[in-house]
C-alpha cells in the first residue's frame, strides 16, 4: 500500500485500517538493523527520525486507502512536523506500536495525529502534515 521498501520500510504490518480516518500498524525493532552500529555502538537507540518515519508511513497507509480499488490518490510525501516529542528512547528488540488518526484536511493536505507505543507505553507523539502527490 505504500512505496517505501527495505531498508527504509518502517512498518512490518498493519494491525487495524478504518481507510482514511486511522491506522495502526507494528514494527519491530531489529537488532541486526545496520543503522544501530553508528547510533551509538555503546548504547544503541533507535533515531527519532525513524519514528517519525514509521508514523508518516502508517499515515500513508491510512491516507492511501481510500479511493478506487483502494489504490488511493498516490503516494503521501511528508510536507511538516509539528510538535513531536519524544517521551521515551526505544532500543533494539522492541515492538513499535504506531497510530494514526487524521485530524482535517484540506485539498491534498492532511494533518495527522500520530503515536508511538511500546508495551503500553507512549514514547512519541505529535502531528504530521502530508500531502498527497
Amino acid at each position: 500500500m505504500i512505496p517505501h521498501r527495505a531498508p527504509f520500510l518502517w512498518i512490518d504490518r498493519v494491525e487495524e485500517l478504518e481507510p482514511g480516518v486511522r491506522c495502526v500498524a507494528v514494527k519491530f525493532v531489529d537488532p541486526a538493523d545496520p543503522i544501530f552500529v553508528g547510533h551509538f555502538p555503546a548504547k544503541p537507540i533507535l533515531p527519532g527520525v525513524c519514528l517519525i518515519e514509521a508514523v508518516a508511513q502508517t499515515a500513508g497507509v491510512m491516507l492511501g486507502s481510500v479511493g478506487e480499488q483502494g489504490a488511493g490518490a498516490g503516494v503521501a510525501l511528508l510536507a511538516a512536523v509539528n510538535r513531536f516529542k519524544f517521551l521515551k528512547t526505544v532500543t533494539p528488540g522492541q515492538d513499535l506500536r504506531v497510530e494514526t488518526k487524521k485530524l482535517t484536511e484540506i485539498g491534498k493536505m492532511a494533518c495527522i495525529e500520530g503515536t508511538v507505543w511500546v508495551g503500553g507505553e507512549m514514547v512519541a507523539s505529535g502531528e504530521l502534515s502530508v500531502v498527497s502527490a
